[in-house]
């Protein structure tokens, strides 16, 4: 039994608060006392920057919990001590452990995967928990862990119908995150996040470009991360493990919230860059030809990945969206910079369907548009494609080859 499976068709009516995970923590016993945490939000780059992080933790003799939102194929990709992911067995036990408590409490499907993040990470033991927020900040289930470092990476729009209709009000819930006397790491020192948190009071901030300050290129397949410098840490020239200049934005907010945690070895850190590994983000799937896929799902990120993907690389893009998302937005954004397009619809309710997606297509100018009748017919396809739009169009492509439904 899997934890999606014991909420299928449950429709909670899902109202804004943090008491109900609290009440459960409390009743179980507060799991999160037994170990510290290092809290990472915001719009774009949140799982990249937990995976750079992840591993430099671990790379410097720390048992790692790492918990993820969302997964892509297997539930199990949420809960992963030293990177490895939970076993069947033991989610099941978890699972049916605490099946009362998710019901006792109403917990929100989300709520019940950071509850078992929470007691799977304190009963293995972990040194340090590494949690990658939901959504937003000012509700989000994660903030019970009472962070050591909490990191926000941006503030850009999304999910406007629960976190705020601009990206000043945006800002201010992901700035909710903070802790009282702990550090609040932040990769900008530009309008809203800094502008709002300054305006807010937020104290012990630790700011980008500011505090700690780097550099980073893109150099055909490879990303470098270069001239960083925070307190006494350097690092010159470093590989990354992830592709794009983004993530040279991702690694800093990652190796400063990691030396907050603990002094860090600069060869350790170097190393740990290169092998950061991260499903999902740009990650290759085939060479021959060419099959990349990208969980970028917004206006922003799609904006930032399209522009450098084709710079460097000679591909087609495949799209789709979610009815909830400014995905005309983001189809306009691709059709700056090329005139030819796949598009699909995802299995997942929310799947903006195709047929709407064409209309639009067609409307803003793409000479050449191809409409794939499922993800998985992109397998077939016998040329360079970049798939993104939706992490559930990563998901269900890379399920398609797991089940060889090719």
């Amino acid at each position: 039994m899997k934890l999606w499976d014991l909420y299928r068709g449950r429709d909670y009516n899902i109202v804004p608060t943090l008491k109900r995970i609290k009440e459960a923590v409390d009743y179980v016993g507060n799991p999160q006392r037994r170990f510290p945490a290092v809290l990472v939000g915001g719009t774009n780059g949140k799982g990249s920057t937990c995976a750079f992080l992840e591993r430099i933790l671990r790379y410097h003799g720390f048992k790692t919990g790492w918990f993820v939102s969302p997964h892509l194929v297997s539930e199990n990709e949420r809960w992963r001590v030293n990177g490895n992911q939970i076993t069947d067995e033991t989610l099941n036990h978890y699972i049916k452990d605490l099946k009362g408590v998710f019901e006792r409490f109403r917990l929100t499907y989300f709520e019940a995967t950071v509850l078992i993040a929470l007691l799977y990470f304190a009963d293995q033991g972990v040194d340090v928990a590494v949690m990658e927020v939901g959504m937003g900040g000012r509700w989000d289930a994660t903030k019970v862990c009472g962070a050591e470092v909490v990191v926000i990476t941006n503030a850009e729009r999304d999910h406007t119908r629960w976190l705020g209709k601009n990206v000043e009000e945006i800002a201010e819930d992901k700035l909710n995150l903070r802790v009282p006397g702990k550090p609040l790491v932040i990769g900008s020192s530009r309008y809203p996040l800094y502008t709002r948190a300054m305006e807010l009071g937020a104290e012990n901030l630790v700011v980008a470009g500011a505090d700690f300050t780097y550099s980073g290129s893109v150099e055909g397949s490879d990303t470098f991360l270069e001239d960083y410098s925070f307190q006494d840490l350097h690092l010159d020239r470093a590989r990354l493990g992830l592709w794009g200049k983004w993530q040279v934005d991702n690694a800093a907010l990652a190796l400063t919230a990691s030396h907050l945690f603990t002094d860090l070895d600069p060869s350790k850190a170097k190393k740990a860059l290169e092998d950061a590994r991260w499903e999902g983000r740009m990650e290759v799937l085939r060479e021959d030809p060419l099959l990349i896929v990208d969980g970028s799902h917004n206006p922003y990120a799609i904006a930032k990945v399209v522009k450098e993907a084709l710079r460097v690389f000679d591909v087609r893009i495949l799209f789709t969206g979610l009815r909830d998302k400014e995905w005309e937005l983001s189809l306009q954004i691709i059709r700056r910079h090329t005139d030819t397009v796949y598009l699909t619809q995802v299995s997942y309710h929310r799947g903006e369907s195709v047929a709407n997606l064409y209309k639009v297509a067609r409307q803003i100018g793409f000479r050449k548009v191809e409409v794939l009748r499922t993800p998985a017919e992109v397998w077939t396809i016998d040329e360079n494609v970049l798939a993104l739009g939706s992490l559930y169009l990563v998901g269900e492509i890379k399920e398609a080859r797991e089940h060889s439904v090719i």
